[in-house]
């Protein structure tokens, strides 16, 4: 439609329960540009040249299309459509220069070193590579890097057909250099995975002297601010009419996952980033022990995360144990929460 809200189509993806991830088609009948592209998948890319179809979009017309983070979910679509299309692809650039300095096959090599140092059993270890969606489309990101995509960063303008122009805000946390896409006029933003409606976005630790979690926290609070009252198109979900009141629901569930961790740790001498995920009331029947090996490798990412904001807020410290991380609290309980409260009320 032109002027009113893009097009949203669902393109499916092969990833436990979402099912499918939403695409953006701006257009004006004679160009289009896209926001977010679905996955390297003969399945995936029907679906959503499908859906542009039966919402009277011709796939032909699509110039552009622009990503706003590097998961598999979201971008490796682009490498069958750019090809196919001759459309130009624009990404955050804190995600393409991750991309083409360390590559996805290297950076997944990286997070299993670390979370077999955060304490994970081989067998553990093995099943995640078995199951990693982002290992099977390796060879999409090798073609993505090709295409020569063009960054995109805090303050660009993009002009979307029919639509006007969108303010590109770096909203680091979910990936090192996830992107949004504002309206201000039209008071509409488009999340990507920065904010969804019915899940937690994932929050991992890849590199142990960085803080995804402070970063994404400081995201929800400019989103919070920024963006007060506007309808937010997420990557997954139906849209949002109060973006704002979703992202400080967000924000008091990582303040009660930083409780919960400590308290946790407050039962045990020290502990490994396994051993504290293991006892995390994570939210699927049977806990940790219910989780399918991707869900595992997520659970592990996250709780490295907050291990790490407890770190960085002086809650606790880090020590090597006979090769592996292991944890403890640093200050005693009560004040452990005061920091976490403290923090959370200097970044929202």
């Amino acid at each position: 439609m032109f002027g009113g809200m893009p097009f949203r189509v669902e393109a499916w993806i092969p990833i436990g329960d979402l099912g499918s991830v939403n695409v953006y088609a701006f257009t004006d009948g004679a160009s289009t540009v896209l926001v977010d592209s679905g996955m390297f998948s003969g399945k995936s890319v029907y679906t959503l040249l499908k859906g542009l179809r039966r919402v009277g979009v011709d796939p032909r017309s699509v110039e552009r299309i622009v990503v706003t983070h590097y998961h598999v979910d979201h971008l490796t679509g682009a490498a069958i459509l750019c090809e196919a299309l001759g459309a130009e692809l624009m990404l955050a650039r804190g995600d393409l220069e991750l991309l083409l300095r360390v590559g996805v096959e290297e950076y997944f090599r990286r997070a299993l070193e670390l979370l077999a140092l955060a304490g994970t059993p081989r067998e553990v270890l093995e099943e995640i590579k078995r199951y990693s969606p982002a290992v099977r489309v390796a060879e999409a990101y090798g073609a993505v890097a090709e295409l020569g995509p063009k960054p995109l960063g805090e303050g660009d303008i993009i002009e979307m057909p029919g639509h006007g122009d969108y303010l590109v805000l770096e909203t680091p946390g979910h990936t090192p250099g996830h992107i949004v896409l504002v309206s201000h006029g039209k008071r509409e933003v488009l999340l990507g995975d920065t904010v969804l409606p019915d899940i937690t976005p994932h929050v991992s630790l890849h590199s142990i002297d960085s803080d995804p979690l402070g970063n994404y926290m400081s995201s929800l609070s400019r989103i919070a601010t920024e963006t007060a009252g506007y309808l937010g198109l997420p990557g997954h979900g139906n849209p949002m009419k109060d973006v704002a009141a979703r992202a400080r629901q967000l924000t008091r569930h990582h303040v009660e996952r930083l409780e919960e961790i400590v308290y946790i740790l407050s039962r045990l001498a020290g502990a490994t980033a396994f051993e504290v995920a293991q006892r995390v009331g994570w939210s699927v029947a049977g806990g940790w022990r219910g989780l399918p090996p991707l869900g595992k490798y997520l659970a592990l990412g996250e709780t490295l995360s907050h291990l790490r904001r407890l770190e960085v807020l002086g809650v606790v410290e880090r020590l090597e144990v006979e090769g592996k991380l292991r944890w403890r609290l640093a200050v005693n309980p009560l004040d452990a929460a005061s920091l976490i409260k403290e923090s959370f009320r200097e970044s929202g």
